[in-house]
């Protein structure tokens, strides 16, 4: 799945007579195609699975794959509302299986859909977002059984002579043209190149993490070490999502390993981690990083802010607000962070600064996909990498805010001093899957008070 773009939405609200290109640079491939209806449609749901279907049908009609058409059109095709087509639309955005486009101004058509190939089955279930999802819609049962059709057969070839032709054993070319290619060749392949797209998610990288060391834990185990590489991947996201060492991550992987395929199981595996995960009062945390260059311009409490960002990993952060206020991480803000930091936008420590801003400067009671998207475009457009530049685009965005605006009156507002949690300060020192005493408990609630009456600038 190609990630990295976050779709903005639209400056104008959607009306029914906005008209719309839909467009494709391929068509939906048979193979993809059975994806899209056995994969995505139970995670996309009804309208947003019609939609894509009506689109790409629109689109197979027309030689370039191009079509313009009004939201009234896929209405009366769809025979759903206006409400529920923005719905299913921005389902399909999440999906990666559209991409949304405005226009430039006075120019029509107004928005333009590009339609995204389903990646195939196989990286379907490797993909930890849509594995995990489509396991919560269909239940285990289900699961298995659309697991089992997509997985490749094995043929036993051990009893087979191969006794195949190559290419050059049957077709006979010049071998000066295959040592040098005429420019007709190389300018196709060039154009080619330039303009493929991939489908395919790209390898996340992990610099912090070992896989040397993995195997090497893993070696004089049972398990199947070529078999792990398929699970890189997985293995990687958890790492980022959880801060899990080496050591701990071979613990897992043996826990979900079967014992008579000696293969991972990567449905039991992301399982593991999050029992494991939930099960402990105070998360895995990262090891420490220390803070070596303040900006003259950030406040003490920004200082601390940031280094308590570069010592955690997002989940980690996450459970650590969730236990100083008394309540726990919710699946769905688990699968937002997840998604977050899958598409590699932003490093860990800026994950976290988002989770702080969400959720104790804007005072929001969860982590919600809306606002969190609204945030994180904002910070993407502002061109943030480190946790200094996110604080950095926060106070931007707080100062325009605080502009008085032509023909209305500002609102007073008052400047209210930020009061970090003990967690955040820099003279706290964490400790790693030790329970929480009632002492502990009192304070995060002390805590928790103080934060609930953080607001800067009236947000």
């Amino acid at each position: 799945m190609k990630r990295g773009i976050i779709m903005v939405e639209p400056k104008q609200p959607l009306m029914p007579k906005t008209t719309v290109a839909i467009v494709a640079t391929t068509r939906l491939q048979d193979e993809r195609r059975r994806v899209l209806d056995l994969l995505y449609q139970p995670i996309l749901g009804v309208s947003a699975y019609s939609l894509a279907t009506v689109m790409w049908r629109q689109v197979a009609l027309t030689a370039d794959l191009k079509v313009e058409v009004t939201h009234t059109d896929l209405l009366a095709l769809l025979n759903i509302s206006m409400t529920a087509l923005e719905s299913a639309r921005q389902r399909l955005e999440a999906a990666s299986l559209l991409r949304t486009y405005e226009n430039q101004p006075d120019r029509m058509p107004e928005l333009i859909y590009e339609l995204q190939q389903p990646v195939s089955g196989e990286m379907f279930f490797k993909d930890d977002l849509l594995s995990l999802l489509l396991l919560e819609v269909v239940g285990e049962r289900q699961f298995e059984r659309l697991r089992q059709a997509f997985l490749p057969r094995q043929l036993k070839r051990d009893k087979w002579h191969e006794i195949s032709k190559s290419f050059l054993d049957v077709f006979s070319l010049d071998n000066r043209l295959i040592a040098t290619p005429p420019k007709l060749i190389e300018t196709t392949k060039a154009a080619f190149d330039q303009g493929q797209t991939s489908v395919e998610p790209e390898q996340p990288t992990a610099p912090d993490f070992d896989f040397g060391l993995l195997s090497e834990l893993l070696k004089r185990s049972y398990i199947d070490l070529t078999d792990l590489q398929q699970y890189r991947q997985l293995i990687i996201n958890e790492h980022l999502l959880y801060g899990i060492d080496e050591t701990e991550m071979a613990r897992y992987i043996g826990d979900a390993t079967n014992l008579a395929t000696n293969k991972l199981d990567a449905t039991q595996f992301k399982r593991t981690v999050a029992a494991a995960y939930q099960s402990e009062t105070t998360p895995v945390v990262a090891s420490q990083k220390a803070v070596t260059a303040k900006k003259a311009s950030e406040s003490q409490e920004e200082t601390a802010l940031i280094a308590a960002a570069k010592q955690y990993e997002p989940m980690a952060f996450l459970a650590q607000i969730r236990q100083q206020q008394g309540g726990y991480v919710a699946s769905g803000e688990q699968r937002i962070v997840e998604q977050i930091a899958s598409k590699q936008i932003f490093s860990s420590p800026v994950i976290n600064i988002l989770i702080y801003e969400v959720l104790i400067d804007l005072n929001n009671p969860t982590i919600t996909q809306r606002l969190t998207d609204t945030v994180a475009n904002r910070w993407a457009q502002d061109g943030v990498k480190t946790p200094e530049d996110a604080l950095a685009s926060i106070r931007k965005f707080k100062a325009e805010r605080a502009k008085p605006k032509v023909g209305r009156r500002r609102n007073n507002q008052k400047n209210i001093k930020e009061t970090l949690p003990d967690w955040a300060k820099n003279d706290y020192q964490p400790t790693t899957k030790k329970p929480l005493t009632q002492s502990d408990k009192e304070q995060f609630n002390a805590q928790l008070n103080k934060l609930k009456k953080l607001r800067n600038g009236g947000d």
